[in-house]
């Protein structure tokens, strides 16, 4: 993946497609990271920008990633009032930006070990480069995830439950943070799935999987359309179904990932295949 050319963009949701923004983004963006000297109004411009698209806003120490904020991460706000009045109080804020919900952010940073090329073979996505020397790639990914990509060092994963140092923040070094890119945010790839994602269940050490795979696609049919009131039932029946023959990750995942879908939790999901796996112990 290139990281040669350096365009600055953002990026907002139009239906399930994932495109950047970019008549909401100012015009200073474009030459906003050259140095350590961000215009305050810069700053302030940025965030509006960012809370415009839906990604939720707080100031950070200047060039800090500290919160200057009374409740840190929890008062990120896309109320562009509230957003005013942080940085009309100090216009050096640097920017925190909270990731949508259904995306997760691949924080790669050189000096503790992580690297691109640890990532295999990965689709264009929008991406920003660290002040720090790393990167901060976006991807659409749903569901539980690690905190860090499983397997390797200086990778973190940041999801809408933390927060991310954005564009045209200043690091520590002095060095602005800047997008490198004009990408929609892209799917995870399927590669990285397992090392990003929490497995649902607890892998069970049994025979292959000897289902075929049409009756595991009308396993996941039948959670999909199952009734609400009795969504938790068929789950049960159908992690019964895959435990009893051999306990397969794959199919466990693919109906867990279908019972999320129909609105049950993931700790009630959770605690249902657990019982179907006991069941079939």
């Amino acid at each position: 993946m290139s990281t040669a050319k350096r365009p600055v963009c953002a990026a907002t949701q139009t239906g399930r497609e994932w495109h950047p923004y970019q008549k909401d983004v100012p015009r200073i963006m474009s030459n906003s990271t050259a140095s350590g000297s961000v215009p305050g109004a810069a700053l302030l411009d940025h965030a509006l920008a960012y809370a415009r698209v839906g990604l939720a806003v707080l100031p950070l120490t200047p060039q800090g990633k500290a919160p200057a904020s009374a409740h840190g991460k929890d008062d990120a706000t896309t109320d562009p009032a509230q957003i005013r009045a942080w940085w009309l109080r100090n216009s050096h804020c640097n920017i925190g930006i909270r990731p949508y919900t259904g995306v997760v952010v691949l924080d790669v940073d050189p000096r503790s070990g992580g690297s691109l090329d640890a990532l295999g073979q990965i689709p264009e996505t929008w991406t920003a480069a660290t002040g720090g020397g790393g990167w901060h790639l976006w991807f659409r990914c749903g569901g539980k995830v690690r905190g860090k990509l499983d397997g390797t060092p200086g990778v973190d994963i940041k999801t809408h439950t933390g927060y991310l140092v954005a564009p045209p923040s200043v690091h520590p070094t002095g060095t602005g943070y800047e997008w490198t890119n004009r990408a929609p945010i892209a799917a995870l790839p399927s590669h990285l799935d397992t090392r990003v994602r929490v497995p649902a269940v607890l892998p069970f050490p049994a025979a292959p999987f000897s289902r075929h795979r049409g009756s595991v696609a009308g396993l996941v049919n039948a959670v999909q359309k199952a009734a609400e009131g009795q969504r938790n039932q068929v789950l049960f029946w159908a992690a019964s179904r895959v435990c009893n023959e051999g306990g397969n990750p794959a199919a466990l995942r693919a109906i867990s990932d279908a019972a999320e879908g129909c609105g049950l939790s993931r700790t009630e999901i959770e605690r249902t295949i657990r019982s179907a796996q006991r069941g079939a112990a």
